[in-house]
């Protein structure tokens, strides 16, 4: 599978204190269908279909009595109803992704424990593994600061547990299914979902801002660095018109942006310095190159986290400003997710 893999690290000690909130709009609780009944009867679907060559999806709206089975439903002759994304149907399926423990990224530091694959902006079938509550709760925080048309961007939703003594702990990340970046797997650490839900509500908001910031009308993938005029982040070179090319030229000025290193792995360590000469930066992993730096700004926007200094504000100021971003926190709030403390580690 392609190889770019973009990745939040948290420090345990130094959590950000912030309050999770269920979201009420949620499709098993509005259907009053009890989170045991939603998860009863899943079990993975063969991946030997994408194995023999299917490259196409299955999004078909099944048969009314099939699909009432599948959720409890009344099975009163009601007629289908093709679901508008970020809700929950294990009957859609798709066949043009591996869903195997190679295919979704299992290695020395990371197993695969569950993965579904989502189709058209909805969590649907379950192709690895064994599903359970932490994943689709999971899905439905995310699912609910996030417009549905945006969560077509997914092709998978896993969840995974991690080695700790690799250092630090790894809470969620995403990467590209297909060179081109038009499709993309979010994943999220099991065992600290459910320790630390509130820290993961934060993480999968910065997480999606690293898709929609990397699709291919933000980014050409197959641009040579020497000929990138905004800039390259190791990946490919980010479109004029793109939000990290904007990001860069406002917030990364005056020789910033030269001090990165594209190809260096973002850490605590890496942004410390530059972290602590500015004031603008949510914290030192922030600092540690401009998509962090973005993400960690638009984590603290969607959830009305109110800016420590003016440079912050600025920051966050800008993002409003942008098509599409405002409504991810007009979300948050209505599902009562947010506002939430500034509790990110001080810069400047």
């Amino acid at each position: 599978m392609p190889t770019v893999t973009l990745m939040v690290t948290q420090s345990k000690n130094a959590l950000r204190a912030v309050v999770l909130l269920t979201a009420c709009v949620l499709l098993a609780t509005a259907c009053g269908i009890s989170e045991g009944d939603l998860l009863a009867g899943i079990a993975p679907r063969d991946n030997t279909a994408f194995n023999n060559g299917n490259d196409g999806f299955d999004a078909a709206v099944p048969d009314v009595d099939d699909a009432g089975a599948a959720f409890g439903l009344d099975q009163g002759g009601a007629v289908p109803v093709q679901l508008s994304g970020g809700q929950v149907d294990l009957s859609l399926d798709r066949f043009d992704i591996d869903c195997s423990d190679e295919g979704l990224g299992s290695d020395d530091t990371v197993f695969f424990a569950v993965a579904h694959v989502v189709v058209d902006g909805n969590l649907g079938a379950l192709c690895f593994g064994e599903s359970g509550p932490t994943l689709i709760r999971s899905w439905e925080t995310l699912a609910a600061i996030t417009p549905p048309d945006q969560l077509r961007d997914l092709g998978l939703f896993g969840g995974f547990e991690a080695d700790d003594e690799t250092g630090g702990t790894t809470l969620a990340f995403v990467n590209t299914l297909d060179d081109a970046g038009t499709l993309f797997q979010m994943s999220i650490n099991l065992a600290e979902a459910e320790n630390y839900p509130d820290e993961l509500m934060l993480t999968m908001a910065h997480e999606f801002s690293h898709i929609f910031t990397a699709t291919s009308p933000q980014i050409d993938r197959f641009a040579e660095p020497r000929d990138c005029n905004t800039y390259y982040n190791g990946e490919g070179c980010y479109t004029d018109k793109s939000v990290m090319a904007e990001w860069v030229r406002l917030f990364w000025g005056n020789g910033l942006i030269d001090q990165v290193d594209p190809d260096q792995e973002a850490t605590v360590d890496s942004g410390e310095q530059r972290c602590a000469a500015n004031p603008s930066f949510f914290g030192a992993y922030a600092a540690s190159n401009p998509e962090e730096d973005f993400a960690e700004a638009f984590s603290a926007y969607v959830f009305d986290v109110p800016a420590a200094t003016n440079e912050q504000e600025e920051k966050l100021a800008w993002i409003h400003t942008q098509p599409g971003l405002a409504e991810f926190r007009d979300r948050s709030i209505a599902a009562n997710l947010g506002p939430l403390d500034n509790n990110f580690d001080p810069c400047g």
